[in-house]
């Protein structure tokens, strides 16, 4: 199946999943939601309010943006509480949790009394904000963009060498701790020769990337064939050094986000769900909560691209193997 057709296929499956009726809402008004971005708009808002244009439900949008600022996040979360929209978007782990906590220190308000979807949560359970996927426990729901650990490294096994597996992440990001803790286990399953290492702390104990050029080249020398790009917001952030560091060691980088596979970075391949879909995923799941459904399950999609970047390819002298081609899309 060449690329074009693949793609066609993946975005009719997505549409397919998501243009789902919509409820009727009282003559006169509209739903007002508060959309909530971690680092500015991204194509997952996009997807999100897009759906709506198909339906008879026209909300109103209003959109916030923390700018990585948990303080803001907390600030954001006052005016929701005093100002009571009908629902909540949240975009990540770090919006999600600052504007509701987690499960087990819940907001008074927002996941309660105020619906809220979210997006772009890589394990909602194990970052505490859901008791468990089928049945959140809160008046809450969302989509997860990641396949399992697992699918990654299935789709780094069919390309080769991935016996060996380097991660480097956000030691105070949640999701990416709960991605590390996957890794580990799945190591333990198959055998995998796993290095997992936290990024250094600053002072404030904030991750600081100093010293990572070298850090990957101390991977790439203890036997790692691939370094893992988790959904982690500090690796996306200094992604272009990150992914650059590891091609001068001559270590294969491997992308679990549609962002880290489409920035200009030298990233070699990814397993990635569209961000279009999931916003149109998550528009659904909100579209239920706004019908009054009581319990919305979290899902993902069922469908990823497996994407390789054959000039990163070309210059690690690591094209893909002939079994790909069928089920890759290749890019520049």
């Amino acid at each position: 199946m060449n690329g074009l057709r693949r793609r066609g296929l993946l975005q009719r499956a997505a549409a397919a999943c998501c243009a789902l009726p919509c409820v009727a809402w009282p003559a006169g008004s509209a739903p007002r939601i508060v959309m909530v971005t971690w680092r500015g708009p991204t194509a997952v808002e996009a997807g999100f309010t897009e759906f709506w244009k198909t339906t008879a439900l026209s909300p109103r949008f209003e959109m916030h943006d923390a700018a990585q600022d948990p303080l803001r996040l907390v600030q954001i979360a006052r005016e929701v509480t005093a100002q009571r929209p009908e629902l909540v978007y949240a975009w990540g782990t770090p919006c999600t949790l600052g504007l509701m906590g987690a499960y087990s220190e819940p907001h008074p308000v927002i996941g309660r009394e105020i619906p809220l979807v979210f997006a772009l949560v890589a394990d909602p359970v194990g970052a505490g904000i859901v008791a468990s996927l089928q049945a959140p426990g809160r008046n809450a729901t969302g989509v997860s963009h990641m396949p399992p650990v697992a699918a990654h490294w299935q789709a780094m096994r069919r390309y080769g060498d991935a016996q060996s597996v380097a991660v480097l992440y956000n030691g105070s990001e949640p999701n990416s701790v709960a991605n590390v803790r996957e890794w580990r286990a799945l190591a333990q399953r198959e055998g995998i020769a796993l290095h997992a290492e936290a990024f250094e702390s600053g002072p404030a104990g904030q991750p600081v990337i100093t010293g990572v050029e070298a850090r990957i080249a101390g991977l790439r020398r203890r036997g790692a064939r691939w370094l893992y790009l988790g959904p982690d917001t500090f690796v996306f952030t200094h992604l272009q050094r990150i992914a650059t560091g590891a091609l001068a060691a001559g270590l294969r980088t491997f992308a679990s986000t549609e962002s880290q596979i489409n920035a200009a970075a030298p990233v070699l391949a990814g397993l990635v769900s569209r961000f279009s879909h999931v916003g149109q995923f998550a528009a659904h799941k909100a579209n239920q909560l706004l019908s009054g459904q009581a319990s919305v399950p979290v899902e993902t999609l069922s469908r990823f691209s497996l994407v390789v970047r054959l000039q990163t390819a070309r210059a690690l002298g690591a094209l893909p193997p002939l079994g790909l081609i069928d089920h890759a899309e290749f890019r520049r």
